[in-house]
């Protein structure tokens, strides 16, 4: 089906969340509007869901809009994607089961040495740039076919969630191909397929970068940590390579929240 002319102007808002934490639990007790970055609680998690049912908002895959980029199909008006990074363990046991409740679907792209971790029942280290260097529950490789199952897309985030364009300067092509093609074989190994989208960690990319993941991805998602933070959106004539995205996180209001859709309404 060809892209209408309705859709031509379309900007779609990708969310990218990281941790969705339970009311009550102790990961939420010292998180400050200053020092959350990456987290959100339940209850902030469950008000911005809602407002997309309420506005009308349609939930789509992050295939049906790299379809709608590539191949020139049609979109549903008041598109939005939602996407989970990392693989954390409450993205299975806090989101979920919201997401569920309401049809809604969503991209989630885990580190496979994490998933590596948990499912052997240990726990690894993991550098962000959201949170520093971490040691937090993973989810299992039998969560990551649980999403799967849900309806879920899974996307590659490298192996070790390094940050590809350091390592790039620091080793060269080939460490590169490295973490793309290990985390590709654990997907194959314990999933049967290979992601077709890729997430880069911490955003950290350049042209060669692209150039070797492309190989492997249909598409390579970029990732901003700028503050303030500003709104950059998908649209038609976005490149496959940098697909545009929203970090939300507990630095972003409500009332913050709510902009992002009307700045994606303005044509």
């Amino acid at each position: 089906m060809a892209r209408s002319d309705t859709t031509t102007g379309q900007k779609i808002p990708i969310l990218v969340y990281h941790h969705v934490y339970a009311e009550g639990s102790a990961e939420l007790g010292a998180i400050e509007a200053d020092n959350g970055a990456g987290v959100i609680s339940e209850a902030a998690f469950r008000q911005q869901m809602a407002y997309l049912v309420d506005r009308e908002w349609n939930v789509v895959s992050t295939s049906r809009v790299l379809d709608w980029i590539i191949d020139g199909t049609s979109l549903p008006p008041r598109a939005v994607v939602i996407h989970f990074d990392n693989g954390w363990l409450d993205t299975v046991m806090v989101a979920l089961p919201i997401l569920q409740h309401l049809d809604f679907c969503a991209t989630c792209f885990p580190i496979t040495d994490g998933l590596e971790a948990a499912s052997e029942r240990r726990s690894i280290e993991v550098r962000t740039l959201t949170e520093g260097v971490i040691e937090k529950p993973f989810m299992t490789w039998d969560h990551a076919a649980e999403l799967l199952q849900a309806g879920w897309e899974i996307g590659a985030h490298t192996a070790t969630h390094c940050r590809i364009a350091e390592r790039h300067d620091e080793a060269g092509d080939e460490s590169v191909i490295q973490e793309a093609e290990t985390s590709n074989a654990l997907f194959e190994k314990h999933l049967g397929f290979v992601p077709r989208h890729f997430a880069y960690p911490s955003g950290s990319r350049n042209d060669s970068t692209d150039t070797i993941l492309s190989r492997y991805y249909r598409s390579l998602r970029l990732w901003h940590f700028d503050w303030p933070i500003r709104w950059s959106f998908t649209s038609a004539d976005t490149s496959q390579l940098a697909i545009e995205c929203q970090n939300i996180d507990v630095r972003v209001p409500f009332d913050d929240f709510e902009r992002i859709f009307t700045e994606a309404s303005l044509t």
